[in-house]
């Protein structure tokens, strides 16, 4: 075991890793609001990891980043609301 920090803790520090983060807790403000406090850590961290595997998958595999798409959101309005999302969440995480 290391005595190291790992990256994650070493990250936070920097403004990139916060605006991440503050972009995630603002796509997250209406389930955090439906929920205790106490659970909200783990709710951010699922959604990170979520994150995560959808930016992985949508990179190595856009063709079956599609396709699973429209899987989860069969709905063309909802597609489109989420894409509305994804750029709100672009524009803040990377600004």
């Amino acid at each position: 075991m290391s005595t190291e920090p790992t990256p994650t803790i070493s990250r936070m520090d920097e403004p990139s890793w916060r605006r991440y983060g503050t972009a995630l807790l603002h796509s997250m403000a209406e389930v955090r609001a439906e929920t205790a406090e106490d659970v909200h850590p783990l709710l951010m961290e699922t959604a990170d990891y979520w994150l995560s595997m959808g930016l992985a998958i949508g990179t190595a595999h856009p063709d079956a980043a599609h396709r699973l798409l429209r899987l989860i959101e069969a709905e063309e309005p909802e597609r489109a609301e989420l894409g509305t999302d994804a750029e709100q969440f672009i524009a803040e995480a990377l600004a």
